[in-house]
């Protein structure tokens, strides 16, 4: 009886210990939020914007957009990037993508953001692969052209939010419809008209660099 009941805690203790084992491998494979990992070469002095709005616009990437295909995950980027370029947004990456207007779960303007689910990337190749993306997007020299038409909204194709309406469709990339101001509205006059030959990525580059800190703006959906 003896023996069988030490046979049976070997078993289970045996259980714990390949449990443990397993888990300890899992949490070597994932990567956390802030992290980037040591074996991805990242000139982060090529960048257009600090490592804290590269690692903002990478989580973006992963967590609103990684199921997207290639154009449909630059089109969404390229929204952020609009945004902060835009007075009715906040100036900086990562103000805008955990903007609230509610402040309230659910009502950010990326949901991933306030949804309760934890915001650490735990697939190591996806989260690489977001920060290829984000700094392939914010380097200085991009070339990478806007392929939304300067979009500052937009919604998975199978919805259509009421606020759409009042907005122009400047193209559907990927599962998403992309939106700008209407023609013709105060915002869509006080836009700069810029030369198309000129990739938007540069115009950002060049806007960080001559940004001036301005209130942090509450804009509509």
């Amino acid at each position: 009886m003896i023996s069988r009941t030490k046979s049976l805690t070997m078993r289970v203790l045996k259980t714990y210990v390949v449990a443990f084992a397993a888990m300890m491998v899992l949490h070597s494979t994932q990567s956390h939020a802030a992290d980037i990992p040591d074996d991805l070469m990242i000139d982060l002095d090529s960048l257009t914007v600090s490592e804290t709005e590269f690692v903002c616009l990478a989580l973006n990437d992963y967590f609103e957009a990684r199921g997207e295909s290639l154009a449909g995950r630059l089109a969404v980027a390229k929204v952020v990037i609009n945004r902060a370029m835009d007075k009715r947004y906040p100036t900086n990456v990562c103000d805008v993508i955990k903007q609230n207007k509610a402040r309230v779960m659910h009502r950010c303007q990326f949901s991933w953001y306030c949804d309760g689910r934890p915001d650490t990337p735990y697939n190591r190749v996806s989260w690489i692969r977001s920060l290829k993306l984000a700094a392939a997007v914010l380097q200085k020299d991009s070339s990478i052209a806007d392929p939304t038409g300067g979009a500052l909204w937009y919604h998975a194709a199978f919805v259509h939010p009421a606020w759409a309406d009042n907005l122009q469709v400047s193209g559907v990339v990927g599962g998403h419809i992309f939106y700008v101001d209407l023609e013709g509205s105060r915002y869509a006059k006080a836009s700069v008209k810029r030369d198309p030959m000129v990739p938007a990525l540069h115009r950002f580059s060049e806007w960080v660099e001559s940004r001036e800190a301005r209130p942090t703006a509450i804009a509509s959906r």
